[in-house]
């Protein structure tokens, strides 16, 4: 096996991240839900050494500051603390020497558009317009008594919201409970800087900025523009319609100001204070090219930028093709890609595509063999799709909000089925969601050499032996069919072909065709033919000379 080239490339390049959403990962106390100790007792099982753990070089917390919760820590009231209710900052030390122990590198959740409005900041900030830290949000008179603008909540209604003590309304582009911060005051800026200086300095090698292209506001204030729709991707899923005749806002002067691309050249210069650390951001937009303008030059604003594009409408060749392609001719030189195809705010792709286990190989083998850095969402190892839940379980306030559509985020956040126990092994207690259905865990997957996480275990083990994969550069060529997906990945050292039927037909391999004469190195099959590919198998090969 050769991994020469990735030996120079840095972690976040080389390795898969796992995107763990601490709340229901494990839960070490019984009280329902998933803390620190909990994750730290479950380390091994995410990299060990050997084959038989999944081999991660990154590790993502959703965020686990204090908060009130109104947005499930999306709202944080302390910026240099850990929540009771996952533990204490002696827990976060253990976690990271854990971590550390492991070859593994852990990276928080950042949500700095907006502090909760329990922060010190903003309890002090609307008490007076002379306070100091009145300056740390954004306010505005209105205009007889009314907000100053249009500007919606991306959850609904008014972004602006009243506040009797200083007598004009204060900026929330979410919860009411999330006030948005000032980035043009250079005070809080350095605050931002030092908060992130904090957690450096106590083994953090790494943040994701939670909508990192809200942060800075049209200065005027100038009202966003709308257009009307008549259907939309659902929100949450993308992989269906949602058919309701409305004025969709055009968020024109609240996300993408030109000002904002500064604040994020300010961070990555933070960051680089200590080599080895990274920037990964969460930025939501209409175009590829908007959404990758936040590399910046390539290496000046994040390290990696999440692309949401992949979220593709249907689970098809052509549609994973034509992002890719489009992706990688609008990448920035020197930037790298990042892909992602579940998070705590989407569907499940298992539940979004309707997948079996053998499309969901499929889509996991894509994920790990393109050029750039996988994210894996806890669970998305198992094939783990959404939980269905009713009404009265609801925790989500948007799903609350909208029901009955379906655009909760609960489904995709249900606790980690560890074993078959009624708990799950998630708890002694009573979760905070309720667990998935019986019929997947840990536990039988691990036992099972055919299952989704054994196959993840050996992709993602192969991976990381071969530079072609981690470090190597990409091309798409044509394959036997258009329900195949092939590519190459190329080092300096060695050449693979990928070949990927997404399909349920079995595919003919005709002589002189892409992936015939090829010696296969991983497969999903026992026996691959070496005339035909299974559907939806997942072949890696050596090219040959």
């Amino acid at each position: 096996m050769i991994a020469t080239d990735a030996q120079s490339q840095p972690w976040w390049k080389r390795g898969v991240i796992y995107h763990c959403y601490v709340r229901s990962f494990m839960d070490s106390n019984g009280d329902g839900i998933g803390d620190l100790p909990g994750l730290t007792s479950k380390l091994d099982v995410l990299r060990d050494g050997t084959p038989s753990s999944l081999g991660i070089e990154g590790l993502w917390l959703s965020p686990v500051y204090p908060s009130p919760n109104r947005d499930f820590g999306y709202d944080i009231s302390d910026y240099r603390s850990i929540d009771p209710m996952y533990g204490t900052m002696e827990d976060f030390d253990r976690l990271v020497a854990g971590a550390c122990a492991r070859g593994l590198h852990l990276i928080m959740d950042l949500v700095v558009n907006h502090s909760s409005t329990e922060h010190t900041w903003f309890k002090q900030a609307r008490t007076s317009r002379e306070n100091p830290f009145h300056d740390y949000y954004l306010w505005s008179d209105g205009a007889n008594g009314r907000p100053p603008n249009n500007w919606g909540s991306t959850f609904g209604g008014s972004a602006w919201e009243w506040n009797e003590q200083t007598y004009e309304f204060y900026l929330h582009s979410f919860l009411k409970e999330q006030a948005d911060l000032n980035w043009r005051n250079p005070r809080l800026r350095e605050e931002i800087h030092d908060i992130m200086r904090f957690w450096m300095d106590r083994g953090v090698d790494g943040f994701r900025l939670d909508v990192a292209n809200y942060y800075v506001k049209d200065a005027m204030l100038r009202g966003n523009s709308h257009e009307f729709v008549i259907a939309q991707p659902m929100p949450g899923n993308p992989s269906k319609t949602l058919f309701i005749p409305m004025s969709r806002e055009v968020y024109d002067h609240t996300v993408d100001q030109p000002e904002t691309h500064d604040a994020l050249r300010e961070m990555r210069g933070v960051i680089d204070e200590k080599p080895g650390h990274m920037m990964v951001g969460e930025i939501a937009q209409r175009t590829q090219g908007q959404v990758l303008s936040y590399y910046g030059d390539g290496n000046s604003e994040l390290n990696l930028v999440f692309n949401f594009f992949f979220f593709v409408r249907h689970f098809r060749a052509k549609d994973f093709r034509d992002i890719i392609q489009q992706t990688l001719d609008l990448l920035p030189e020197g930037a790298w890609p990042a892909w992602v195809l579940s998070n705590h705010d989407v569907v499940r792709a298992v539940s979004r595509y309707h997948l079996t286990p053998p499309m969901t190989k499929s889509m996991i083998g894509l994920l790990l063999t393109l050029k750039g850095t996988p994210f894996l969402y806890n669970g998305e190892e198992l094939g783990l799709a959404n939980t269905p839940l009713p009404k009265r379980l609801l925790q989500d306030p948007v799903g609350k909000k909208y029901w009955p559509l379906p655009v909760g985020r609960d489904g995709e956040r249900t606790p980690m089925p560890w074993n078959a126990t009624p708990d799950r092994g998630f708890t002694t207690g009573t979760p905070w969601l309720p667990v998935s259905a019986p019929a997947m865990s840990y536990s039988t997957e691990s036992a099972d050499p055919t299952s989704v996480l054994n196959f993840t275990r050996r992709l993602s083990w192969f991976r990381s032996h071969h530079s072609a994969l981690n470090a190597g550069d990409l091309s798409i060529v044509a394959g036997p069919s258009d329900t195949c997906l092939c590519f190459t990945r190329r080092s300096s050292v060695e050449h693979l072909t990928i070949t990927i039927n997404l399909s349920d037909q079995t595919v003919a391999i005709p002589r002189g065709s892409f992936t015939s004469d090829q010696i296969s190195l991983f497969t999903t099959e026992e026996q691959p033919s070496t005339d035909s590919l299974a559907p939806w198998e997942v072949r890696i090969a050596a090219a040959l000379a």
